[in-house]
């Protein structure tokens, strides 16, 4: 009897070749061969700033962050508050865009979306939020913008700083 292999079997021993090729050793075994997948590689970059933009509801936001996306992730921290005690601290960085369409300039900007605890008129919440930040130029210049929006009760705030955002 002669063996047979059927189109099926070809096709799976194909599949499990291209794994096997994906999944080899690499030079960086935090990060996977995603090309091998045909997906996009992680975005990497520092966005910091600290400073104040107006509140819409009056007054004025203060915030301090400092987010980096690299090999290991998107990690930092991010906190905010406004002068009727509301606050937002970040606990995890779900994403890093190294440029946004926020800023005048793409590529003076970046954005992150992360997970915090937020503190909103005596409740205390987990929230998902996004920051776009853009970096204009030097602190003494001025024209540095932020924006950020709480997705769980619609917030959206955005205004030139007074203050610094450094992308790197």
């Amino acid at each position: 009897m002669k063996p047979i292999i059927s189109r099926g079997s070809s096709a799976a021993a194909a599949a499990l070749l291209a794994l096997a090729a994906a999944c080899s050793d690499a030079p960086d075994p935090v990060s996977p061969k995603l090309q091998a997948w045909n997906q996009p590689s992680p975005q990497t970059g520092e966005l910091s700033g600290s400073g104040i933009i107006p509140d819409p509801e009056g007054g004025v936001i203060t915030f301090t962050f400092d987010v980096t996306s690299d090999a290991a992730g998107v990690h930092g921290r991010f906190s905010a508050f406004d002068p009727r005690g509301n606050t937002l601290n970040g606990t995890s960085f779900t994403a890093f865009r190294s440029t946004s369409s926020f800023c005048a300039t793409a590529s003076n900007g970046a954005e992150f979306d992360a997970v915090g605890t937020f503190f909103d008129q005596g409740v205390t919440s987990t929230t998902a939020f996004t920051v776009k930040a853009c970096d204009n130029g030097p602190a003494l210049l001025g024209g540095d913008t932020f924006s950020i929006d709480i997705l769980e009760n619609g917030f959206h705030a955005d205004g030139t700083v007074v203050g610094d955002i450094q992308k790197q």
